[in-house]
């Protein structure tokens, strides 16, 4: 009979820790209700999770190695059998914000290749100091089954505010007493517009009606005020009495201004207040974006990073090379700013034409043409200036060794004139100087 494992204990709710008990525990994540926190762990899991790993070095970028194609396939399509590296990345990241710690146990076959990274729960691991070799090892229990320990090469554990460099803490944990202000706050709305003594209007009658009358009158009232009657003139007889209610705008101030949380979770999550729906009318866009990656992304992308590098590496190659991020993707422009900055980067030959029409969104020329770089002076291809060097360079601009300079009948001797040359006539060329007279000097 085959072995099963149930959906429902593998792909459950989730948990994190719940720091605002007395004794912080793991808690169902269907107990966190806080829009601010939820929007900070989507939006930083988010960022993440899209953006593709690759592996880079000191003087290559985006390295075509066969060795490493496994390891792509890992980080960037499919870790395991079960998610997706999106998913994958999403998660490790969520558990990461949400616990302090995230944890993935990393598979490999016989010869040591790496096949399979599987996400495990927090919940699920116990980071402990062995006293007898006195490394870091990772009890892990699954459901189900009997506990196991893995040494430290046999999973990625990604860290946030860590003391002591082998186990983290939440930044939840500092937003304990936010995160229950923010909810006494709420409350206190909700039981002020939930509150059935806030009626629209108070209508005064003579004399003591019972609980019937004065439905009857309610509902006779509203019948001839309501409909196609609204706004129309309403007339009191006797010692009737009509006064609408306004609401209290004090009230609507708290609603208005109640960002003091939010604020504080931005903060704690190290993330700009845009990300969480409030304007910063002192930040561009742009610029919002780039302190963004610089200042917030970056220091997470380090977490993951900095763990790959040691454990998805042997140490030969993580002397040589290292994972990276490609932000590519968040630092997108808007189609005026790009085009600007494409021109004046294809005019400084920084790149080629086919690599500007790709930034733009083109399809590369079909020329003889297309793949050249080209730089001011009215656009000459690179190729052609190449071929003609030293050649094409004004006299006088010749140098020794010592920086002195070398006069014209010293360059011809030594074969690097610099000397302007005429048109190639009938294979021969014409030198656009004279006749030395033997002191350095031309002739008219």
């Amino acid at each position: 009979m085959s072995f099963f494992r149930s959906l429902t204990a593998f792909n459950d709710t989730g948990s994190y820790i719940d720091f605002q008990d007395t004794s912080p525990r793991y808690v169902p994540i269907t107990n966190l209700k806080n829009s601010d926190v939820f929007t900070a762990i989507n939006v930083i899991s988010n960022d993440i999770a899209t953006n593709p790993i690759k592996l880079e070095s000191d003087n290559v970028n985006h390295i075509k190695d066969k060795r490493f194609n496994q390891l792509n396939y890992l980080l960037n399509i499919k870790p395991n059998d079960f998610m997706t590296a999106r998913d994958f990345k999403y998660a490790l990241t969520a558990n990461l914000l949400l616990t302090g710690n995230s944890y993935a146990r990393i598979l490999k076959d016989k010869v040591g290749n790496i096949v399979d990274l599987e996400l495990l729960k927090p919940s699920q691991v116990t980071p402990f100091l062995d006293e007898d070799s006195g490394e870091i090892k990772y009890e892990i229990q699954p459901y189900g089954q009997k506990p196991f320990d893995l040494s430290a090469n046999e999973i990625l554990h990604i860290k946030f505010l860590s003391t002591n460099g082998y186990v983290g803490a939440s930044p939840l944990y500092a937003l304990a007493d936010e995160m229950r202000m923010q909810k006494s706050g709420n409350d206190m709305l909700n039981a002020f517009f939930g509150s059935g003594i806030n009626g629209s209007a108070i209508l005064k009658m003579p004399g003591d009606l019972g609980p019937d009358a004065r439905n009857a009158l309610r509902n006779k009232w509203i019948e001839g005020n309501s409909g196609d009657s609204t706004h129309r003139l309403i007339i009191l007889a006797g010692k009737e009495d009509y006064q609408p209610i306004e609401i209290d705008t004090n009230i609507l101030k708290i609603i208005n201004s109640n960002d003091y949380t939010t604020k504080q979770i931005a903060k704690a999550f190290g993330i700009p207040i845009s990300r969480l729906g409030l304007e910063n009318s002192h930040t561009s866009l742009p610029q919002s974006n780039l302190d963004y990656v610089q200042n917030s992304l970056d220091h997470y992308f380090s977490r993951f990073t900095s763990e790959f590098n040691v454990k998805l590496l042997s140490s030969k190659d993580s002397l040589k090379y290292h994972f990276e991020f490609d932000v590519s993707r968040l630092m997108e422009l808007d189609t005026e700013t790009n085009m600007k900055l494409t021109l004046d980067w294809f005019k400084a030959g920084l790149l080629s034409d086919t690599e500007s029409r790709t930034r733009l969104g083109y399809a590369p020329a079909d020329d003889e043409m297309a793949g050249v770089r080209t730089i001011m002076s009215n656009f000459v291809p690179i190729q052609n200036i190449r071929e003609n060097f030293p050649n094409n360079v004004a006299v006088g601009n010749a140098y020794d060794d010592t920086g002195k300079p070398i006069s014209t009948k010293e360059n011809q001797k030594s074969g690097i004139s610099n000397v302007l040359k005429g048109n190639e006539k009938d294979g021969s060329t014409e030198s656009d100087t004279s006749s030395d007279d033997g002191e350095g000097k031309q002739n008219d």
